[in-house]
Order: structure tokens, then C-alpha cells, then sequence
């Protein structure tokens, strides 16, 4: 083949190739926004988070959400014993975290409890299950999982309706464990009463350790009226006044 027509075939070769160039760069540039973000879209890492209910962030979410598709009808649904849309306090190291089930044992296989940071990562996660009947449950935060003080973390009760764990109803919480200021802590160390300690930790906001001071009191003394009262009243500062008959049905048992 003559050398003028070699030269002929690679300059028609660099033709095409600039052409086709410029089409794809055309392609991303010039067509509608929703093709340009096609265009930029990254590849899957296989990095997804959890599709479980965990890593959403905030705000709270203290009804029951998530699928339920295997999981019966409910009057009330599954409720977290918490403010809405607030990150509530709290002064133990291991705060107990109460939940309204609205599910029996034998509908409801298995349970989950996350604690995490607030970007998301899993400081403590551990499966449980529930009591034989619906009620008022309790999760205690174990001594080897302390909170930090001034340190904000998010929380997920989840139940699972079917052994695989596909189906899940979860609440979600927040809490923040804070350090007493003088003042407080003096009047706390003079309070006569656990009546009077729980009137302190609710004037102050210190929900989680108000709510666990009341409900422990009432497991201790369940024929005081006047506790069902308070409980009561406590429960309608944060519009749940609803759940002030639902019985306390015990402490979830976590799966070793």
C-alpha cells in the first residue's frame, strides 16, 4: 500500500475518534439535568448502609415505623416512652430505655437494641426477646456500655416479625447523658424521697432518669394509686397520656 494512502486511513481513524469524543462529552454536558446526574452517579461501593432502620439520623422517631408486612394489626402501635423531636437528657452511665410492645411473643420471634454515635456508628447492638404478652417494656444499658458525658447518642428498638428479620417495626430515639451542675446535685443528695428526686429530675428535663425513677417505684409498690396518678401525669407532659393503663410486662432478654 503506497504511503499516501496509509496516511489517508490514520487521518480518517483520528476523525472518527475525535467524533466520537465529542459525542460522549456532549452527552454529559448538553442533555437535561437528570441525565447529567446519570452521567456523574457513582458506582455502587457495596458499602449501603443498613436497610434496618439504623444510620437515618435525626429527628426522633418514638412511633412504631418501618415495614410490616408479616407483623399483625395493632391498635396502638409499638411507642417509645420519650418527648418527640427532642433530645432528651439523662445522668446514669446506664440509662433503661422503656418501650410500649404492642405484639405478643409468639408474633414477634426476636428484637434488636442499637446504640449509636452521632455519625451513625454502632457503639452497642445486641438481639433480645420480648415478654409473652404486650405492655410497657424495659432495655438496660449494660456497665460495659457507658455513656459519655455532654456526648449525644441515637437509639433503635426494633422488633422483627419473622425469623429471616425482613419484616420490622423500630423506634428511634436520642439521649444525652450531662453532668449535674452544684446546684442540683446538692439538692438531689437532700431530697427525703425517690417522689421527690423524680419532681427534681422532671423540673430540670432529665427525662430518661425521671421516667426510670417513676416506673421503678410503681414495679415496687403496684397497688399505689396515687403512683398510677403521677405516672399518669408524667406521661401526659409528653401527650402519651394513652399508655398510663398499659401494664409493665418486664425487662427484654438478651440472646447470648
Amino acid at each position: 500500500m503506497k504511503l499516501k494512502n496509509i496516511q489517508k486511513i490514520f487521518s480518517l481513524s483520528q476523525s472518527k475518534f475525535a467524533i466520537a469524543l465529542l459525542l460522549a462529552l456532549f452527552s454529559c454536558t448538553s442533555y437535561p439535568l437528570i441525565l447529567i446526574a446519570k452521567c456523574q452517579q457513582p458506582t455502587s461501593s457495596g458499602n449501603q448502609p443498613p436497610q434496618d432502620g439504623s444510620s437515618r439520623g435525626r429527628p426522633t422517631q418514638r412511633g412504631g415505623a418501618g415495614s410490616r408486612g408479616n407483623c399483625p394489626s395493632v391498635e396502638v402501635p409499638l411507642i417509645a416512652l420519650i418527648p418527640e423531636k427532642t433530645v432528651s437528657s439523662v445522668v446514669e452511665a446506664n440509662p433503661t430505655f422503656w418501650v410500649f410492645v404492642p405484639y405478643q411473643l409468639k408474633d414477634v420471634p426476636s428484637g434488636e437494641f442499637v446504640l449509636q454515635d452521632e455519625a451513625n456508628n454502632d457503639i452497642y447492638r445486641a438481639s433480645f426477646t420480648l415478654p409473652e404478652i404486650p405492655g410497657v417494656v424495659s432495655f438496660a444499658l449494660p456497665s460495659a456500655v457507658p455513656l459519655e458525658v455532654n456526648k449525644t447518642y441515637q437509639w433503635y428498638f426494633k422488633v422483627y416479625c419473622n425469623q429471616q428479620k425482613f419484616d420490622s417495626v423500630f423506634v428511634r430515639g436520642w439521649v444525652q447523658r450531662i453532668a449535674l451542675k452544684s446546684d442540683l446535685k446538692r439538692q438531689l443528695k437532700t431530697a427525703t424521697t425517690i417522689r421527690d428526686r423524680i419532681q427534681l429530675y422532671t423540673k430540670n428535663g432529665i427525662w430518661y432518669s425521671a421516667l426510670t425513677e417513676l416506673a421503678k417505684l410503681r414495679l415496687t409498690e403496684p397497688q399505689n394509686t396515687t403512683l398510677d396518678n403521677e405516672w399518669a401525669s408524667l406521661l401526659r407532659n409528653i401527650e402519651l397520656e394513652k399508655l398510663s393503663q398499659k401494664p409493665f410486662v418486664g425487662e427484654v432478654k438478651i440472646k447470648q
